[in-house]
């Protein structure tokens, strides 16, 4: 979701046409968004409050040139479920075969942890954000022709 709020800043303020970004998880269940999640997004000056959590399925092939995931369990639910591959976010931004990782999937007794979650949450974002010009950058070289 972060990805998709930042990579749609990048896109108004560059006014680059043509490109239409969604995010959808692989789960999606109904739940409001962190704390530490929107304020980070608004310290960007990103507005994330008509995020509405989507399911990725099969439509999202044919609607979308480029599907990513953030991390290699995305990829393997992707694999499994649509046959299909996808690159990584780091992948396409640094040619590096790296997750970013949620802070479940980092620490699995995160709610022990809140407060390097909080942390962790903040930097993940900060990463993204300035990860999308390289994004953006390569994004092209992933799109099959």
């Amino acid at each position: 979701m972060s990805a998709e709020y930042c990579l749609k800043d990048y896109i108004k303020k560059n006014n680059l046409i043509g490109v239409e970004v969604a995010s959808a998880g692989t789960c999606a269940i109904p739940e409001p968004m962190g704390k530490i999640t929107k304020l980070t997004l608004l310290s960007f000056e990103i507005n994330p409050s008509k995020h509405k959590q989507r399911k990725i399925n099969a439509k999202y092939f044919d609607e979308y040139d480029l599907i990513v995931a953030m991390h290699e369990n995305h990829q393997e639910f992707i694999k499994k479920h649509f046959e299909k591959e996808v690159p990584l976010f780091d992948e396409i931004c640094y040619n590096k075969k790296v997750s970013v990782l949620d802070g479940n999937e980092l620490m699995p007794d995160w709610q022990d942890h809140a407060d390097t979650i909080k942390l962790y949450t903040k930097y993940t974002i900060e990463f993204i954000h300035k990860s999308i010009p390289m994004f953006v950058k390569n994004m092209g070289d992933f799109i099959e022709k």
